[in-house]
């Protein structure tokens, strides 16, 4: 009995911590990339096992920095070291462990030795049981960090230089617009999607509130953003909300997004792959409650069939007595099975198909299981095959508000808008307006600017929709003679669809004010149409005599105040780039020991000092640039409001808010019968 104590007593487990370099990242394929996980593995394996030692786990950490504290493989190897399951670590380098001072001080040289783990580099034949290889440890920590630093301040200092050009540096665009294929840093509109923001700007002109604009996309069944550019390939991941995490099964009414995959991990090529998906065991009762639309398929070799024969099988049937589907067709209720079919499929080849499910209801609160039967399951054994279930996306209040305000859309890039904390913390937090980077027309715009500058205009006077999801035509517009408080709508709606309108101090009981008489929406609606087409009337003609005057203080008053602010703001821009190689080559004499440390601080303090005077004339040229185009483009909104309407029979958001900057009300005068109403128009007359 003591003798296998003892055996047992003295297995080494040893842990294999692998990770990809951002080198080798750029450098590699998806395939190599995958090689090169496995040479690390194997390279690992072969050591332990010439040590004796037992492999009891191996962690890997893809697309993870070395300096990042959260990574999840490295984090539940920590754990298992902590527990006492862990006796040795064992990595390629150090780098792979960790490419910061702090991780590398806190777990190889404190916590390991508290935890009894031995932590071995297979390159730099780092063991931290041994003193002689400490000072190797922590000099090759040392420069792993000093490498993160350069390689962040480089980055950061590149993409502020392409951003001042106007550049684009994400990786993701906007909705409405993609990536020119010939050019990654400059935009191209989408043809589809650009139909979508120019309807929802339309929309929100015409009146219609943003929850009512993303409620009639979602009726139309119009993809969302993040929809749309996953169904178009793209591999953006955002953070999911609980509701949208992965489901087993569907349980809810709500519409989903089923998502199939398989890839080819065989040596060789799969002839004739079939897989049979099921959404649930009883078809019948899901086609009675469900939609099932076929929305994507990557992949010209795969083609989706359905069969209306419950009993088909799997392993003798024939593909062409089921009917071929296409994309966005809509499944049939007679059918039993879907079929996925393949007539041949190379090695690493994937195949990614989707479905769009919508239960309609579940008053039973039955569970409709996804089941997955696949052929030749003895030749694929090695292969991927997973399914993936999750709600599906839908237009919101916010994803419309976004688009609304997003100067994308007329041509603009406003970039930098968010940053990390640094190369360690990866906190995003927002950057204020006047730190994010700006650059005018750098592509085609797909709204006009006197659009999108209305539509701030309403959207910071916080005009909220009614019932109906429109907003009324005097929002934020009718005004107390008395009080200066808004005129809101109340009381019930007439066979017009008018109801009446009361200063907002009604709300204190008229403790405030006494213009306590109700006003019809109807009256104002008749008498402020009255007013504006005599106002058509008598003004159309006269503004097309001042049109040339007009145009010609336009030239004075902004083309050359713009043209000498971003002649300025270029000036400042080249000199700011300049300072930055300038810092640079400073950095590298400090680091290769040609400049002293004390000169270095000096010209350091000196160059911070000019970037700061340098960056506040930016952003003050920045402000004026936006206040003088705004400027711009209120006056040729202005001057061409009497082109765009000859005759108005009915009002709406939109054209009291092209004409009207107030309404004033005054008390009701009983004796009269009246009361006094004065318009503010947005221009002299």
């Amino acid at each position: 009995m003591s003798n296998i104590m003892k055996a047992v007593k003295f297995i080494t487990r040893v842990v294999l911590y692998l990770r990809l370099s951002d080198e080798d990242r750029d450098k590699l394929t998806k395939e190599q990339l995958s090689e090169s996980i496995k040479n690390q593995e194997t390279m690992l394996r072969n050591y332990a096992e010439e040590m004796g030692w037992e492999v009891v786990g191996v962690y890997n950490d893809e697309d993870w920095s070395g300096s990042d504290a959260t990574r999840p493989e490295f984090n539940k190897m920590i754990a298992e070291c902590q527990k006492g399951n862990v006796d040795v670590v064992l990595v390629k380098s150090q780098s792979r462990f960790a490419r910061d001072m702090e991780l590398v001080e806190k777990y190889v040289h404190n916590l390991f030795h508290e935890w009894n783990v031995r932590f071995v580099t297979y390159i730099e034949k780092i063991d931290n049981t041994r003193k002689e290889t400490k000072k190797t440890s922590q000099l090759t920590a040392m420069t792993d960090q000093w490498y993160l630093e350069d390689t962040s301040f480089n980055i950061r200092e590149t993409l502020r230089a392409k951003r001042s050009n106007g550049e684009l540096t994400a990786s993701f665009t906007c909705y409405g617009v993609s990536k020119d294929p010939e050019n990654k840093n400059h935009l191209l509109i989408d043809p589809i999607a650009c139909e979508v923001v120019k309807r929802i700007f339309d929309e929100y002109i015409f009146g219609y509130g943003l929850q009512k604009i993303a409620k009639n996309l979602n009726r139309d069944k119009i993809l969302s953003p993040y929809e749309y550019k996953l169904l178009n390939g793209s591999k953006l991941k955002i953070p999911l909300l609980k509701e949208y995490l992965d489901f087993g099964y569907i349980q809810k009414a709500g519409t989903y997004m089923l998502n199939i995959s398989f890839t080819n991990n065989e040596d060789q090529i799969i002839k004739d792959l079939v897989s049979f998906n099921y959404i649930t065991t009883d078809m019948k009762t899901l086609n009675n409650k469900c939609d099932i639309t076929l929305r994507r398929f990557t992949d010209t070799k795969t083609k989706i069939y359905y069969s209306e024969d419950e009993n088909l099988n799997i392993n003798n049937f024939n593909i062409n007595d089921c009917v071929l589907l296409n994309e966005n067709d809509i499944l049939p209720k007679s059918a039993k099975v879907l079929i996925a079919y393949t007539k041949e499929l190379d090695r690493t080849h994937i195949i990614d198909y989707q479905f769009e499910v919508t239960l309609k209801e579940n008053k039973n609160h039955e569970e409709y299981f996804i089941n997955i039967i696949r052929n030749n399951a003895n030749v694929i054994m090695q292969s991927e095959f997973s399914h993936n279930l999750r709600k599906k996306f839908k237009w919101s209040e916010q994803t419309i508000k976004k688009i609304l305000t997003d100067e994308v859309y007329i041509g603009n890039l406003v970039q930098f808008k968010t940053t990390t904390v640094s190369y360690k913390n990866h906190t995003v937090i927002k950057n204020d307006d006047e730190d994010r980077i700006r650059k005018d027309n750098t592509h085609e715009s797909i709204i006009d600017k006197k659009v999108f500058y209305t539509v701030q205009e309403r959207l910071e006077e916080k005009s909220r929709s009614g019932k109906d999801g429109e907003v009324h035509a005097f929002s934020n517009k009718i005004y107390c003679m008395n009080c200066n408080r808004t005129f809101c709508k109340c009381g019930k709606k007439n066979g017009n669809g008018y109801s009446y309108l009361c200063c907002k101090d009604k709300t204190t009981k008229w403790s405030n004010c006494d213009n306590n008489k109700y006003l019809k929406e109807e009256e104002l609606h008749t008498l402020v149409l009255e007013k504006l087409n005599n106002l058509l009337t008598r003004l159309y003609d006269e503004d097309s005599l001042k049109k040339m005057h007009d145009e010609a203080i336009e030239q004075d008053l902004f083309k050359n105040k713009l043209d000498s602010l971003e002649q300025e703001l270029k000036s400042i821009n080249k000199e700011l780039q300049g300072k930055s190689t300038y810092f640079q080559k400073l950095y590298e004499d400090r680091t290769n020991g040609i400049l002293p440390e004390k000169e270095f601080l000096i010209l350091l303090n000196k160059y911070k000092d000019d970037n700061f005077k340098l960056e506040e004339r930016a952003k003050i040229i920045k402000k004026e640039i936006v206040s003088t185009t705004e400027k711009k483009e209120s006056l040729k909104s202005k001057k061409n409001i009497f082109k765009k309407y000859n005759h108005i029979d009915k009002l709406n958001i939109e054209i009291v808010g092209d004409f009207i900057d107030k309404i004033l009300v005054g008390n009701y005068n009983e004796e009269t019968k009246s009361r006094e109403i004065k318009i503010l128009w947005n221009f002299a007359i």
